[in-house]
């Protein structure tokens, strides 16, 4: 039996892989699918182009560049993992810029390494950008942004009845072994991979040995209630430096729309306050987005930490991080889009012959919901 620990975007995916190959699997998450990191992201399967921006294919570049048509292949039913009822924001993102881009920028972007990724487009093909006060460059990526509550309900309906609810409260060993789980319903003996997020910290910090350190790298999400709608926007907004000045994606609740807005503002607002982010995102959208003039209802912060393997330095991991050690897998995605690369790494660790188990009656784990709304 494997055991994953955790009911967010790897231990699912990670799971379906089992379950295609017929290898017995449960998860086990303590709040509900997707609730964490998963619910929190906007949705956005990137392919790199983002950590490229300083005109160089970096190595988290081409390590997560492979990520977008791993993604579609499923989205269309053909891969083990099948997400076909998986329900897109847009089958793309967009990339522009209000300002002057350098020359080298420009020139990456037209490279052979960067055309099958993304094309500059005319601005009057879509809705948010024909307009006659739109004068910079405008770019599409051909890279899926998902509706992430369909992404969590396909899950579980691929692991239905294999999904329970319970807190997990401590890793069993035997001789310096990790051989189960015990949980708030019960115990459960097995293989066990911690994909658990956040919450892989305080399990491991029972274990004697040198598992993994974690670190978090927080952000401070801006979220804005429109007055008026305003045509959809998914993508990012260009700026001088190496990242994203603004990411923006467009969400409709209860006949309201907002803009979820992450890039540098959400890296920078975790040094501030609310209301100095909340003015910083009103400020950063009204330039971004000058010429729709978005009326600005409401704004609040979500903050959330991302959790990964400790970096030198707490810099960004560029890949997805798998270990083992004493039969215990830990494991970080780092992002929603390599959570196929995360399991890629995980399956050669096991062996495929696995005999029939029974799996315990617990209760079902429900389906997150957006937790920034």
């Amino acid at each position: 039996m494997k055991i994953i620990v955790g009911g967010g975007i790897s231990g699912l995916w990670l799971a379906a892989e089992l379950k295609a190959r017929n290898i017995p699997c449960c998860v086990i998450e303590k709040n509900a699918l997707g609730q964490g990191q998963t619910l929190a992201s906007q949705g956005m399967i990137h392919g790199g182009t983002k950590y490229a921006l300083d005109g160089l294919l970096t190595k988290a570049a081409s390590e997560i560049g492979a990520m977008p048509a791993r993604w579609q292949k499923a989205l269309k039913g053909e891969g083990t993992v099948d997400l076909s009822h998986v329900q897109l924001e847009r089958e793309d993102q967009l990339l522009w810029s209000v300002e002057s881009i350098a020359a080298n920028l420009l020139g990456f972007f037209a490279s052979k390494a960067m055309r099958s990724r993304m094309e500059r487009i005319d601005p009057t093909s879509e809705a948010a950008f024909n307009h006659p006060n739109f004068k910079g460059h405008l770019y599409r990526l051909s890279e899926p942004v998902l509706k992430l509550d369909t992404l969590v309900h396909a899950f579980a309906e691929i692991l239905d009845g294999q999904v329970f609810k319970a807190k997990v409260t401590q890793l069993l060993t035997q001789d310096d072994k990790v051989v189960g789980v015990e949980t708030t319903a019960g115990q459960i003996h097995g293989d066990v991979i911690l994909t658990a997020g956040e919450g892989a910290e305080v399990l491991l910090s029972g274990l004697p040995g040198g598992y993994p350190a974690m670190q978090r790298r927080p952000l401070a999400m801006a979220v804005c209630k429109l007055a008026q709608p305003i045509p959809k926007v998914f993508g990012h907004q260009l700026g001088s430096g190496s990242k994203p000045k603004l990411t923006v994606s467009t969400h409709e609740f209860d006949g309201a729309q907002y803009l979820y807005l992450g890039g540098q503002l959400a890296e920078d607002g975790v040094r501030e306050d609310d209301d100095t982010v909340c003015s910083n995102a009103k400020r950063a959208l009204s330039e971004a987005l000058s010429w729709l003039e978005p009326k600005v209802e409401s704004t609040h912060v979500f903050r959330i930490n991302r959790a990964e393997p400790s970096t030198h330095e707490g810099n960004r991991p560029d890949t997805a991080f798998v270990s083992k050690l004493n039969n215990l897998i830990v494991a970080w995605p780092t992002k929603l889009a390599l959570a196929p690369a995360l399991a890629d790494q995980v399956l050669p660790l096991f062996d495929e012959k696995s005999k029939p188990v029974t799996l315990p009656q617990w209760s079902k784990a429900p389906e997150g919901h957006y937790p920034w709304v």
